[in-house]
């Protein structure tokens, strides 16, 4: 299965990252064993698109880590499906469609990073989704940003995906996207501030800070907590 990285792609946050693109419909099981990928027993009875997407994530771990020098380390799986870092290391992954993209920290530097791929939601989901991912605190924030994007709740989605992501090692529990509200952006960030007390590590007030990159018809959000 091929993987065709995109070399002009950087972490705002300037960490070991690689996002690739790759075509869902050239996966072959065999292609695990042939990139040392683990094959668990959970995809079994997965579709072939969950598949190649796993496959992907895994294989952009695995070549991130080996930029922090671990290697021969497998990404796996927790119960709650999220990723399974080693010791010492914190990491997300991200797919959407043909993109994937994996990102790592050293343990020691940060609790939790968390990023985000997202394609660009029609007009009608963005107008559709406004009351599951919007917080009645930001709607002011939120409409100063619908003047200036064309795609500002898919842009929030993105980001409260991120936070989600960054902050579940210190809340070790399910959150919505109502825990955080935007409380300002520009260019390249938004900051939000948490809504509600998730654990004694994010009481309710803390500030969150994403960072953001737009292309053609795709975003992508990063977080560092």
């Amino acid at each position: 299965m091929p993987f065709a990285p995109l070399a002009e792609f950087r972490s705002l946050l300037s960490l070991p990252c690689l996002l690739v693109r790759f075509d869902l419909t050239l996966h072959t099981p065999a292609d695990f064993d042939s990139l040392g990928i683990f094959f668990p027993p959970s995809l079994m009875q997965a579709v072939p698109n969950r598949r190649a997407e796993y496959l992907a994530g895994r294989w952009c771990a695995q070549q991130t880590m080996a930029q922090l020098g671990i290697r021969d380390v497998q990404t796996g799986t927790a119960e709650n499906r999220a990723p399974l870092w080693p010791s010492g290391v914190v990491g997300t992954i991200t797919h959407s469609h043909h993109l994937a993209l994996a990102m790592v920290a050293r343990a020691d530097t940060c609790r939790g990073i968390g990023a985000d791929i997202e394609f660009y939601m029609s007009q009608q989901q963005e107008l559709e989704l406004q009351s599951t991912v919007l917080h009645p605190f930001e709607q002011p924030q939120f409409t100063l940003l619908s003047r200036q994007l064309r795609c500002p709740l898919t842009l929030l989605f993105s980001a409260k995906e991120s936070i989600f992501k960054a902050l579940y090692p210190s809340v070790n529990q399910y959150f919505g996207f109502e825990a955080a509200a935007l409380t300002g952006f520009n260019e390249s960030y938004l900051w939000f501030s948490i809504t509600t007390a998730l654990s004694a590590a994010v009481p309710a007030g803390s500030k969150v800070t994403v960072r953001y990159q737009l292309f053609d018809a795709w975003l992508c959000t990063e977080c560092q907590f």
